[in-house]
């Protein structure tokens, strides 16, 4: 095209909206592609202001329906900048063609015109004097090309300081096979310098990222932290959190990108959580009574472990008063499906046996009789606790008890043994033989385990009721030591300088005295360093998350665990996509609730919900390098998207439209700026100070040692070639470096 056709000329029949003709007012086509056949069309174009991607995508749409097309491709660049002679033709001729993607280049199109990124460029004489060549490889993010060409020492000098690394170029050429014969290489006939433009912010407030791994976080991210930060800044994001696995070795590289970029860097890790405190919590519920008193032991059978999937198929208890069990109850519970081989094999219970079993309600409703108001216990109380409350809720009856967790008393009062498994603590209290997986023996086991614990309780620790029990627990937990638990993440902010140091100090800690697999940060040791830090609730592996997803926790329970977070966190649900190729939800829905969950929990909390990306790499088009690290690390679904690159502001509130566009923008920007303004501007390290360790006399010392060696190689009058390069040598070293010299000859 030789002259500058109006974008909307090409499109003449076409009413666009107001707001499209106006960004578009000034846009021209250079240049397109129509294929009749396939209805399809693609065009280039330029325009002086920026086309937001949401722009492109919706015109694409209206000139398809409007033309009856199957696909419409628009590209929009900005008028590029002259370049030597006012053109930005490097060689050959201006290029009109239509461009190819890398990925659909093959030797029978002939020739293409591909556009791309330069890397790996070279420039050097051949064997043959005279000769030179031209190599370098251009990528548009989805696939590669080599570019080779061969000139003289004239056109060397033009075109190899014309190309360099980093810049993107539009290539006319001829394919040809590589030396080799295993790929295709691009000989140029045409090369033009073009402007590319990356992704933008374009929002008119700007979110902050919470939650960020760079190439610190081993085998995992790939992020590099000089250039997201840069991205950062040039986005006007007004901060930015480094949030590494464990470790805080990118600190330095981002401080000093901070500083060139102008933009505040939030110090943090992800660390490696466990919950040495508070977690086993034995009464749950406020009722309290004597230990002597009713209370109602009991146990169910259900189709499985998923309490929002499965249902209950037995329900079993039997009261407990002074030390006796003095009434039972049993029923089961008719679960409208068939069991499959495991269950039957596992409990005995067969199909037959439920055929005409009572309805859920109904069986509800004669166990809560059978409860009248007195508090539970059951072995790993949250599993049959949950079962029942969400039994209750599908059938519309009141549920809230106060009920005693005989496991937690049982990993409490029972340190000697490393499981506890019913049947196990069972048989180390020498209690009787039971049919272990029926309800009905399951409970009444409960309960002549709870007879030597409430003994044991009031004999050691001077307790006999209820509401005393957890306050001694908590003594009993470790303070110290390796847990055997799954560690959980958790987000760990220094909101000043001693947060920095507390930061230090647990990270210090975690790998010295806790190391297991993962450095693991107790909350112990949280809670003793917590002055000065903000924590938040992390990613889908945090305790908070976990504890929603799981469905074993009543409202209270959840409303305990989150209370301890500084700031709840909520991600995109492609983030946990996993969790739905897995089987442990059953639709996106289910994902999108468990972060509605969270928003409701910082409600009532008052506390911020903060929407972050747990970036693990900087562009989409990166993804699949992160994929090659999953795949390293044989995870089965290493391939699989999971699209955690840094996202915009748009693109964010785009994630969480769901939850409302006030509630959106609050948990997008509002929550994460306001948690950087609580975070001050922190320096590393005191500007042009070091602090390197100190030895008496060790300048003078090395010193005196280099010489006398230098004597005894070369005598009273050493060389005057041996004086000049000492005396070079010593000059960067001493009242520098002397000290590691001399540290090492005291280790060896």
């Amino acid at each position: 095209m030789a002259e500058r056709l109006p974008f909307f000329t090409l499109f003449e029949s076409f009413q666009a909206p107001r707001q499209l003709r106006l960004l578009l007012h000034d846009a021209y086509v250079t240049g397109g592609a129509l294929d009749r056949e396939a209805r399809t069309i693609e065009v280039q174009a330029v325009s002086s202001e920026t086309v937001p991607e949401a722009a492109v995508t919706s015109l694409e749409h209206m000139l398809a329906q409007q033309y009856d097309l199957r696909r419409v491709q628009l590209r929009f660049s900005a008028p590029a900048a002259a370049g030597k002679g006012g053109s930005d033709l490097l060689y050959g001729k201006e290029i009109k063609g239509r461009v190819v993607p890398v990925g659909e280049l093959n030797l029978k199109m002939g020739s293409a015109v591909v556009e791309g990124r330069v890397f790996g460029m070279e420039c050097y004489e051949t064997r043959r004097p005279g000769q030179w060549c031209m190599n370098f490889d251009m990528t548009d993010e989805h696939g590669s090309v080599s570019v080779r060409k061969y000139m003289d020492e004239k056109e060397a000098r033009v075109l190899g300081g014309a190309v360099s690394d980093g810049m993107w170029l539009r290539v006319q050429g001829k394919l040809a096979l590589s030396f080799d014969g295993k790929d295709v290489q691009l000989q140029p006939v045409s090369i033009m310098r073009i402007q590319h433009q990356g992704r933008k912010d374009t929002a008119p407030e700007k979110r902050v990222e919470l939650h960020l791994h760079t190439q610190m976080s081993t085998m995992d991210a790939i992020t590099d932290v000089g250039k997201v930060v840069a991205q950062a800044a040039s986005w006007g994001h007004p901060a930015i959190a480094i949030t590494d696995h464990g470790t805080v070795q990118a600190f330095p590289k981002a401080r000093d990108a901070g500083k060139k970029g102008k933009i505040k860097i939030l110090y943090g890790v992800e660390g490696y959580f466990v919950n040495n405190l508070d977690d086993r919590i034995a009464v749950h519920g406020e009722q309290d009574q004597d230990f002597a008193d009713e209370i109602v032991c009991f146990d169910i059978e259900t189709t499985g472990l998923k309490v929002r999937r499965e249902a209950i198929t037995e329900i079993g208890a039997v009261v407990l008063k002074n030390g006796e069990i003095t009434e039972r109850f049993q029923t089961f519970v008719n679960p409208n499906r068939r069991l499959t081989p495991e269950i039957i094999g596992l409990t005995g219970i067969t199909d037959a046996m439920l055929a005409d079993a009572p309805q859920l309600k109904d069986a509800l409703t004669a166990f809560l009789q059978f409860v009248n108001g007195r508090p539970l216990a059951a072995h790993n109380a949250e599993f049959d606790i949950s079962f029942i409350r969400e039994g209750c809720r599908k059938v519309g009856l009141e549920f809230d008890p106060t009920y005693v967790d005989s496991l937690i008393l049982a990993q409490n009062l029972l340190p000697e043994l490393h499981k506890y498994k019913l049947d196990i603590v069972a048989e180390h209290l020498d209690l009787p033989a039971f049919n272990h997986h029926r309800a009905s023996d399951d409970a009444a086991m409960v309960g002549y385990m709870l007879i030597p614990f409430f003994e044991k309780m009031r004999r050691e620790m001077g307790i006999h009721r209820l509401q005393q029990i957890n306050g001694e627990m908590l003594k009993l937990r470790p303070e110290g030591g390796k847990s055997n638990r799954h560690p959980k993440h958790i987000i760990i902010l220094a909101k000043n300088k001693l947060g920095l140091k507390h930061l230090y100090q647990l990270i210090s800690a975690s790998n010295l005295k806790y190391f297991k697999r993962v450095p693991i940060i107790p909350k112990t040791e949280l809670a003793a360093h917590r002055e000065g830090l903000i924590i938040g609730s992390a990613c889908e592996a945090g305790e908070l998350f976990r504890a929603v997803a799981d469905g074993s926790k009543d409202w209270a329970e959840l409303k305990r665990i989150a209370s301890f977070y500084d700031y709840l966190e909520i991600q995109p649900i492609c983030n946990n996509m996993f969790m739905l190729r897995k089987g442990d939800v059953q639709s996106e829905e289910e994902l999108r609730d468990f972060n509605r969950t969270i928003v409701r929990l910082g409600q009532e909390l008052g506390k911020p919900v903060c929407a972050t990306g747990d970036v693990h790499f900087q562009e989409p088009e990166d993804e699949v390098y992160r994929h090659i690290l999953l795949a390293s690390k044989k995870f089965p679904d290493a391939d699989a998207p999971l699209p955690i690159y840094f996202k915009t502001t748009d693109e964010m509130l785009k994630e969480f439209a769901y939850l409302g566009t006030e509630t959106a923008h609050k948990v997008v920007i509002d929550d994460p700026r306001h948690i950087a303004d609580c975070i001050e501007d922190i320096e590393l390290l005191p500007p042009g100070q070091l602090f390197p360790p100190r030895l008496e006399n060790s300048e003078q010392e090395l010193h005196d040692m280099v010489w006398d060696k230098c004597h005894e190689l070369y005598g009273e009058e050493p060389p005057q070639l041996i004086v000049d390069r000492l005396d070079v040598e010593l000059k960067s070293i001493l009242g520098k470096y002397d000290v590691v010299y001399m540290l090492s000859l005291i280790h060896i």
